[in-house]
């Protein structure tokens, strides 16, 4: 079937008038009812009635198939082009790169293709997902779009930013329980809300509410703010390698964790999915 004036025929299904289908296409009148009549020829059926203007039962087929053809005939593209590149695109949240990373390069030997990483937190990347300028992601906030699918890969530690002299500084692991009268230092809840959201629910768990001393969405001034003794701070662990003169950071005693999963689109599917999926869950356990 030529797939020219299929998409021909759906405008003029869609607008219900050669004049305006016409327009919409391009078009002259007589070329447009031209291309229609030779792709009844191609069928072997009547598509249309012209006057008064409406599908015929063979028609009413084609329109609906011919949607469903059109959108798998893009998808296919799509997918033919992103297996054509040379690198696969991985959103990673800025915050999580120091952990991920490791675990890309890992990714990129056992594939033997080039891996570029894009600083995204999750919803940038579901979007790109979506609009497919990101092959995968690498979430660390639970995703509702239906169109993506996510898999558990990894736990990442929730962990406590302490100044050096803290009383608890020299434990291995600090109870969450024992800073319920401590001033806190937080991620301001509007700079990304599904983080709050999973640092609130620690403390629920923990059965307090922060006492909150300031709103901090960066990690430097964090650990300023918390040298000088302006309150504790709770993080994400691969902030370990960063440098924190005069704080400590422990973990915490109760399980505290941020869940990471590996996110792509649906359809069309990402290109080496089986390979890609193997070889983190592989790495990541």
């Amino acid at each position: 079937m030529n797939l020219r004036r299929l998409r021909l025929f759906l405008i003029l299904a869609q607008e219900g008038s050669f004049h305006r289908a016409a327009q919409k296409a391009y078009l002259s009148q007589p070329a447009l009812s031209q291309q229609i009549q030779a792709l009844e020829r191609e069928l072997g059926v009547r598509l249309l009635e012209r006057k008064p203007f409406r599908l015929t039962p063979a028609g009413e087929a084609l329109k609906e198939g011919g949607e469903r053809l059109l959108k798998e005939v893009e998808a296919l593209k799509e997918q033919v082009r992103r297996a054509g590149r040379e690198e696969l695109r991985f959103g990673v949240p800025e915050n999580l790169l120091p952990d991920l990373l490791p675990l890309l390069d890992h990714l990129r030997r056992g594939l033997g293709q080039a891996v570029e990483v894009l600083e995204m937190h999750t919803p940038e990347q579901v979007q790109a997902l979506l609009e497919g300028r990101l092959d995968y992601g690498l979430a660390g906030l639970r995703v509702e779009e239906a169109a993506i699918a996510q898999e558990p890969l990894l736990k990442v530690p929730i962990v406590v930013l302490l100044p050096e002299d803290h009383p608890l500084a020299a434990q291995e692991r600090v109870p969450l329980k024992a800073l319920r009268e401590e001033a806190f230092l937080l991620l301001p809840k509007d700079f990304l809300p599904p983080l709050y959201e999973a640092f609130m629910e620690v403390f629920r768990k923990a059965g307090f509410a922060p006492k909150v001393a300031r709103e901090v969405a960066r990690f430097p001034q964090a650990v300023s703010l918390v040298a000088a003794g302006k309150g504790v701070y709770l993080t994400l662990a691969p902030y370990r390698v960063f440098p924190h003169p005069g704080t400590v950071m422990r973990p915490l005693e109760e399980e505290a964790f941020l869940q990471v999963s590996l996110i792509y689109r649906k359809d069309p599917p990402p290109p080496r999915l089986k390979e890609v999926r193997a070889l983190l869950k592989a790495l990541a356990f």
